[in-house]
């Protein structure tokens, strides 16, 4: 089972329990025991990836 919406997509895996990442950035994911627990995982996940681009380009931008 899909859920897809505007930014995210969560799947059910073989083992029951979720998976969920960024369209367009499937590197950022994250798993849960429900749809839910996936869904604010990836939340906190999405936050700490956004952080690591922005330190980046921070220092590129420095130098």
């Amino acid at each position: 089972m899909n859920i897809t919406a505007n930014k995210y997509v969560i799947e059910c895996t073989v083992d029951n329990n979720y998976y969920a990442y960024i369209l367009g950035h499937e590197q950022c994911f994250a798993i849960g025991e429900t749809a839910e627990e996936a869904l604010e995982n990836l939340k906190v996940a999405e936050e700490e990836f956004l952080n690591e681009i922005n330190a980046i380009y921070q220092i590129d931008d420095m130098a």
